[in-house]
């Protein structure tokens, strides 16, 4: 069962979407997941999309983008061009994190993630405020960016898990992007889990909802 919300704290392009909720009642929750859309997608669409990781004990949290789009360049293009879109976007996933901080959930007990495009608003959001987290899914999604400067985090990860997974022969998602997002998150000091798959497109993989049915699991087993 879910419920709507709208991000009304959001500045820019996506204030005033709504947010849908699913999975654990708050009150209940453990762990929260956060989820971002890809682009001509639906906040509704990835939480069913990512339903084989759902979990007793996890709130989702899944906000919309305007008009079913994070930013409207591609990742590859110069940030200015996809501005105010990709700070606005960013903003949408700090709003869902102040959601489920409301609810005692703290950022170390939240995996963040999305898929394509809404992927590359999870790994922005990590690169703009590197902390610890529950984790990161990025999924069929790369750091934005176009200049060198686009690719420093000006801060420590402190071991975050995170999950960059591709398909081999997908047309959107660059191999070198993917390796050099993966080094970045690295040399910040985030536990870095990079899996390419052979013969898959532009999709998700079971043993991609695998290793983040994982990531909930190991936080819903610590007590701390």
């Amino acid at each position: 069962m879910s419920d709507t919300r709208r991000l009304e704290s959001v500045s820019g392009p996506h204030r005033g979407q709504p947010m849908v909720t699913a999975g654990a009642p708050a009150m209940a929750a453990d762990a929260a997941l956060v989820l971002c859309h890809g682009r001509g997608a639906t906040a509704q669409g990835v939480v069913n999309l990512f339903s084989p990781t759902h979990r007793h004990g996890v709130t989702v949290l899944a906000p919309n983008a305007e008009r079913s789009r994070w930013y409207p360049r591609r990742a590859t293009a110069a940030r200015a061009e996809n501005e105010p879109w990709l700070t606005s976007s960013v903003e949408c996933v700090g709003a869902a994190l102040e959601a489920a901080r409301a609810v005692d959930v703290p950022p170390e007990r939240t995996v963040i993630g999305g898929f394509s495009q809404g992927a590359c608003v999870a790994a922005e959001f990590l690169r703009r405020n590197p902390r610890r987290y529950g984790g990161l899914c990025c999924l069929s999604g790369v750091l934005p960016g176009s200049s060198d400067d686009d690719w420093k985090i000006a801060g420590a990860l402190e071991g975050t898990p995170v999950l960059l997974g591709y398909g081999e022969d997908d047309p959107h998602v660059s191999s070198k992007r993917v390796v050099r997002t993966a080094r970045t998150f690295a040399d910040a000091g985030a536990n870095v889990d990079e899996r390419a798959y052979p013969g898959v497109g532009h999709e998700v993989t079971d043993n991609e909802f695998d290793a983040v049915r994982a990531m909930l699991e190991a936080l819903l087993a610590d007590d701390t």
